[in-house]
């Protein structure tokens, strides 16, 4: 079990010894640095830089076109707003059509009216010349001929 842990530790200190002799002095500092101030392994730390170093290269490839796609999303929303815009400007005017058709048919029923009251009298006000009239038969016999007629009744 002895000569393990000295393996070990020997592996160790040659590990070290390779990467040390790979990067250098001044790289191997930084490693080891960045190791203690992260609190974890020589290796975990160089997988932490490795990791960073592929975002950075990931945000280098697809940062301008990323920001190509949020020029393009932010102009198709301001185009939207201004589809909206325009939608409920023209809501607006459709009401207003609207409101303005319903008082031009309550006026057309109330001018309806008045000539369906003016024509009830004129008729009653007829009807009473008509029946003092010494001529009332021919009247009323010529009317419903006109009636009879406009029936298509013949």
């Amino acid at each position: 079990m002895n000569e393990r842990k000295g393996r070990s530790i020997l592996g160790s200190t040659h590990g070290k010894n390779v990467v040390h002799a790979r990067v250098g002095a001044e790289c191997w500092a930084v490693l080891e640095e960045l190791a203690n101030r992260q609190g974890v392994s020589h290796t975990q730390a160089l997988r932490n830089l490795l990791v960073d170093a592929r975002e950075r290269m990931a945000e280098e490839n697809f940062g301008p076109r990323l920001d190509a796609l949020a020029r393009t999303l932010v102009g198709v929303a301001e185009q939207q707003a201004r589809h909206a815009t325009r939608i409920e400007a023209l809501v607006a005017i459709l009401r207003k059509v609207e409101e303005g058709q319903a008082e031009r048919e309550a006026q057309i029923l109330q001018t309806l009216a008045v000539v369906t009251s003016l024509t009830q009298h004129t008729y009653a006000y007829l009807m009473g010349v008509v029946e003092t009239s010494p001529r009332a038969a021919d009247i009323a016999a010529s009317g419903k001929a006109k009636v009879q007629a406009l029936r298509g009744e013949a």
